[in-house]
């Protein structure tokens, strides 16, 4: 099902929105599906990554600079068997 939704744009932005679609080599209705495909992920993302930074820390700073330090040792190891 495809649904059709009108855009009220002024003269310059429906100029520059033509010329983007003609720069890209599509028609107007796929720049604009793209752009619009474009936003929506870049929304979802934003959202994802509020919840993720509302939570609380996965480790303590003790615990993560003992990962860090874990994972320096076994890259230094992994260099000196080269």
């Amino acid at each position: 099902m495809t649904v059709q939704i009108a855009v009220k744009l002024d003269d310059s932005l429906a100029e520059q929105v033509k010329a983007a679609a003609a720069d890209a080599g599509t028609n107007l209705s796929e720049w604009v599906r793209a752009a619009l495909q474009r936003q929506a992920a870049i929304a979802k993302a934003m959202r994802a990554r509020a919840e993720e930074d509302a939570r609380g820390p996965v480790y303590t700073d003790e615990q993560e600079s003992a990962l860090m330090a874990a994972r320096r040792r076994r890259a230094i190891a992994t260099l000196d068997e080269q």
